[in-house]
Order: C-alpha cells, then structure tokens, then sequence
C-alpha cells in the first residue's frame, strides 16, 4: 500500500474516535467489541472509524480463531508517529509507521540493488 493522503490522514486525526482508537491499539491489538467498550461508541461508529483507518494504511487487521473455530478480525495500528510541517504556504504530513520484518528487507534489497 502506498502512503495515505495527507488530507485524508489530517480529516481523520480531527475524528475524536479515531485518535481513541489509534491511541487503545497502540497498545494492544484489541476486538472491535473491546473498542466499542474503551472508546463509549456505537458498534457500527467503531468499525465506520476502523474502517477508515485501515482503508488509508494506519490500522491493519488480523484474523483470530478462537478454540471452537470462530473467526474474529483483530486490529492493531502501524502508525508510530505523524509529523506535520509547514513551509513557505506549504505544509506536509509525514507519518512513521511500523514496517514488519518482511518489508524492511525488502526495501534494503531494493536499496542494495540500486532501485
């Protein structure tokens, strides 16, 4: 996935639920329902801010199987940090997000080969 628009990422950081949320899953993966309870929101307020988090790269999901074989979507987020700047008019939004080991590799070898 390529990097969020800053404008989106700015519209959803003004979102009270979705810093709520980011802020919870910083620390832990946790259950839509386990959000709903922390964050006081409707279960469909929570999965609408999910959703948009995780459409825009900030939050990414994972699938759980409990014992008796059922599935549930676990979030966590993979944004660190966000820096925003301005310049001269301009302003830009820069975001630290979590890369997993897999695609630090991948980037070292791209870098290693010169592309």
């Amino acid at each position: 996935m390529g990097e969020p628009e800053s404008e989106q990422v700015l519209d959803l950081l003004a979102d009270d639920y979705a810093r709520e949320i980011l802020a919870y899953l910083s620390k832990q993966p946790m259950l839509v329902e386990e959000l709903g309870e922390k964050c006081e929101g409707s279960k469909s307020t929570i999965y609408d801010r999910v959703d948009q988090l995780q459409a825009v790269g900030l939050v990414s999901e994972n699938l759980q199987i409990d014992p008796y074989g059922h599935h549930r979507k676990q979030y966590e987020t993979i944004l660190n940090a966000v820096l925003v700047t301005f310049d001269d008019g301009q302003y830009e939004v820069q975001l630290e997000i979590e890369e997993d080991t897999p695609d630090r590799f991948a980037k070292m070898w791209r870098s290693i080969r010169g592309e």
